[in-house]
């Protein structure tokens, strides 16, 4: 007898939405008698959060413990007064009264402070391993339980990171964020994030670096966790694409004295390590440190592609007193990379027409360096009771060098022979940036006001060099018959670079700047359970370019932001959200003048709800974004005249889980169906055109089960998946689906005993083809293009924690 097992993708997607459906309905029918909660967290006498300390309640003989964030919470507490007692080995014993409300999560925070006769030792926090973090980041400026805003904000936190051995921004970590992708374009250098259809917006510690290039992806070895925040988002920025931004949160000194270090092995010749140093400079404790530093090697299954990565990441912390510190970090990254545009595959046929390891690139062609400098300096200071100003100084320099392979434009026939030219690859973006934002609580009558104001200024420069040197090398290259290794120094050309970079590269100039100032206040009715947030962003933007023959634009735009958050049951809240954004735009308009910027508008409901004392959090989210006035050609007869008619929307649904399911079970799981598409085109055939890096469906799961007890305690296995379902090739020429479905099927073991660990993990074990591309018709080419994606591999490491 013969078994067939068929996987059918409609009925798990409906399984999926059912599945969030009854998470989001479950919690009204489970309270309805009379309980509350308790959450708070531990934090250090500087306001530094504290992992791993005890809480208890006495007359309940319940514990628990302070996660990454310092958060603690406990769930559906009979109502009465109850005593909170906190401790941990070395730190003072503290202890407080606290009353529980019906349907009322009653808060206290605790400071924690060294014993006296604690011993002068290295001190070991214990390590939660919860895939799910409840807070925002301060650099998010709300400094509010996630269940509590009223927006769709996810956060991977680095023990999601470290369990999926990401590497770089650029290694798959959407994965982890529902309606979120990653395009496969250039990520040697940058990554192409898009969220809900739309190009996301790249912020470091609350601040937006991206450019028209750089900075470098950041690698995972510098950073602590990763948020992102679907829609516009009028709480970080005005000036940004509608579908959301991302924010990358740098390793900060802790003072904890531990030193961890890590040695990785993997595929294609990968190897890898890391360091992290964390300690106190002085006895007082008020001068910290913390050294991150990594290098690597990592080969490819690409022929003649590679990088050579290596990077530093210092950084000080100095508190003046318990109400002030400043933080200065500096992070140096270089990566020397070969392949470049030359991975991408070219075919008249169609797509997968060639093996994975096809390359245009030869062994001759030297690496492309970029050498990507950043500092950061934040200064905290505590006002007053419930009052704090956060100020942020950053500057950013990202240069490339060197030279690319490529095809000849549109010199490829039907016997795949072709034509390979070389061309500079010499770029350099400068950011200068600054913020000063406040954050505070006051009360009116009955009504609790939670106050958020800040100033935005940043100041962003982009030339490069992209010069054709020869559009001729090497004579007919065949990609059926490729011939590698033929290529010498000599039918290279020579290109003269004694010119800066800034007279080579007048051609691509960009000058912009911002200033943005922002205000919002959270209206909290009877007893915080009801919150209302109204917001307001001002924001004004200067550009010069090339593109416009040095045209000074000038924009501005008042962008609202509205939003209701209600608390139905104890860590269950359901949301509405209204928030807008505007992006500038250059063109040529009919009869002349100013073009206006794009408007995008957001409107989401959605609901929260975090359980099992906060280990776990499910979100669902129903989201409308559009994006009006946007420039179409105004008469396909005379190309560059344009019209502001254009509109642009994306629809759909998301659902998130994330966290600790029962002990020692973490589980990862998303969906998100995103219908986005242009509605309003003045050229007819665009209309109903996906948007580029859509996918219709997109689902992932990570689940990791680690043994708690026993003689294998600590042993873990891992199982994860990646599907989309219905994807737009990018850029979007030919309203059609690639025609295969992404689809990644990754597993791993590993054990964790004390200062040591050791993981193995395997992507792709069923070597799927996976590849992003797009159809005749983009950039005007002629041919299918597309960047294939890693076969099955395989990444193991090794770390060690002092």
């Amino acid at each position: 007898m013969n078994i067939y097992l068929r996987f059918r993708p409609e009925k798990g997607i409906l399984m999926v939405v059912l599945f969030s459906t009854i998470l989001t309905l479950l919690p009204f029918f489970l309270f309805a008698q009379q309980l509350g909660a308790i959450s708070g967290r531990t934090v250090l006498q500087n306001g530094d959060p504290m992992e791993g300390i005890t809480i208890s309640i006495k007359e309940l003989k319940r514990k628990t413990s302070s996660n990454k964030s310092g958060e603690f919470s406990f769930q559906e507490i009979p109502v009465g007064e109850y005593t909170l007692e906190v401790s941990h080995v070395g730190w003072t014993a503290l202890s407080s009264r606290i009353q529980v409300k019906a349907d009322f999560s009653s808060k206290v925070d605790f400071k924690m402070k060294l014993s006296e006769n604690a011993l002068d030792l290295v001190t070991v926090i214990g390590k939660s391993k919860s895939f799910n973090t409840n807070y925002s980041s301060h650099s998010l400026k709300l400094d509010r339980p996630l269940v509590e805003i009223p927006q769709s904000i996810q956060i991977i936190n680095r023990s999601l990171l470290e369990e999926q051995q990401s590497f770089t921004i650029a290694s798959g970590i959407t994965r982890n964020v529902s309606g979120v992708r990653t395009i496969a374009h250039q990520n040697d250098a940058s990554v192409s994030i898009f969220v809900r259809g739309f190009g996301a917006t790249n912020l470091r510690n609350g601040m937006s670096v991206g450019g028209s290039f750089g900075p470098l992806r950041e690698d995972i070895a510098f950073v602590d966790r990763v948020e992102f925040i679907k829609g516009p988002a009028g709480f970080l920025m005005g000036n940004t694409q509608p579908g959301g931004l991302y924010n990358v949160v740098t390793k900060k000194p802790m003072g904890t004295g531990k030193t961890s270090a890590k040695l990785m092995l993997g595929s294609f010749s990968t190897y890898r390590s890391e360091v992290d140093i964390d300690g106190k400079l002085t006895e007082d404790g008020k001068l910290l440190f913390r050294l991150n530093a990594m290098g690597s090697k990592v080969g490819s299954f690409i022929q003649y592609s590679n990088n050579e990565l290596w990077g530093l990441n210092p950084s000080l912390k100095y508190k003046f007193s318990d109400k002030t510190d400043i933080t200065a970090e500096y992070t140096y990254s270089q990566n020397a990379f070969t392949g470049g545009f030359a991975k991408y595959a070219y075919s008249m046929k169609g797509f997968k027409d060639l093996p994975r390891s096809f390359t245009f690139s030869d062994p001759i062609v030297d690496p492309t360096v970029i050498k990507d400098h950043s500092a950061f300096v934040t200064l905290n200071h505590e006002l007053a009771k419930d009052w704090k100003v956060t100020a942020q100084l950053a500057y950013i320099n990202s240069g490339m060098q060197g030279e690319s392979l490529y095809p000849k434009f549109n010199s490829i026939n039907e016997k795949g022979d072709l034509y390979r030219g070389i061309s500079v690859n010499d770029a350099l973006n400068t950011s200068t940036l600054g913020q000063i934002f406040v954050n505070g609580a006051l009360k009116t009558g009955d009504v609790n006001h939670r106050i958020l104001a800040g100033l935005d200024l940043g100041s962003k420069l982009y030339y490069a060099d992209w010069s054709v040197l020869a559009d001729t090398v090497g004579g007919v290259f065949n990609i059926y018959n490729p011939v590698y290794g033929k290529l010498k120094k000599s039918n290279l050309p020579n290109y003269d670079r004694s010119k800066s970079l800034r007279e080579r590269g007048i051609g691509s100039l960009s000058e912009y700047t911002f200033t943005s100032v922002f205000v919002q206040d959270e209206l909290a009715f009877f007893s915080d359970k009801l919150r209302l947030s109204l917001g307001l962003r001002y924001t004004g933007t200067t550009k010069t370019s090339s593109a416009e023959n040095g045209k000074l634009v000038k924009n501005n735009a008042f962008t609202p932001r509205v939003g209701l958050s209600a608390t139905v049951a104890p860590q269950t809240s359901v949301y509405a959200l209204y928030d807008q954004s505007f992006q500038e735009q250059v063109g040529t308009l009919v009869g002349g003048g100013a073009v206006e910027p794009s408007l995008g508008t957001n409107k989401e409901i959605g609901a929260k709800r975090s359980w099992l004392n906060g280990q776990w959090l499910a979100s669902i989210a129903i989201f409308e974004v559009t994006k009006t006035n946007l420039l179409t050609v105004a008469d396909p007869s005379v190309p560059g005249i344009m019209v502001q008619t254009g509109k642009a929307r994306s629809r759909g649904f998301e659902f998130d889980l994330k966290g600790e399911i029962f002990s020692g079970l973490n589980v990862m799981l998303n969906y998100a169906y995103t219908d986005a598409k242009i509605v309003k085109d003045n050229t007819a055939s665009r209309v109903g055109n996906n948007l580029d890096g859509t996918a219709k469906h997109i689902t992932n799961g990570w689940a990791t089960y680690r043994i708690q007890e026993g003689k294998t305690a600590g042993l873990g296995f891992s199982l994860g998946y990646q599907y989309e379902i219905k994807r737009a090739g990018w850029p979007v020429v030919q309203n059609k689906y690639l025609p295969d479905d992404l689809f990644t099927l990754d597993a791993g073991i590993s054990y964790v005993k004390e200062r040591y660990n050791i993981s193995l993990v395997a992507n792709n074990i069923t070597d799927r083809y996976n590849y992003t591309g797009y159809y005749p018709g983009a950039w005007t080419y002629k041919h299918y293009g597309w960047g294939a994606l890693a076969p099955a591999s395989f990444r193991l490491s090794i770390g060690y924690t002092l």
